[in-house]
């Protein structure tokens, strides 16, 4: 059984991976295919990453 907290890190880490994904592909998909689809996958990332933090700052985990 694993401890709340080993649980929390290995959940934060898998919000902090997504979020950085959706940056990446927020990004390439600004410069690659069209900027007004990068700025909605931006905003989607911008979510991911809110939740990430909000999930880390209510648990006390330092960044």
């Amino acid at each position: 059984m694993t401890s709340s907290m080993t649980s929390d890190r290995r959940t934060a880490r898998k919000k902090g991976l997504s979020a950085a994904a959706a940056l990446g592909g927020g990004v390439a998909v600004a410069v690659l295919v069209s900027f007004p689809l990068g700025v909605l996958g931006l905003g989607a990332a911008g979510y991911l990453t809110y939740d990430w933090f909000m999930f880390r700052a209510k648990r006390g985990m330092r960044f």
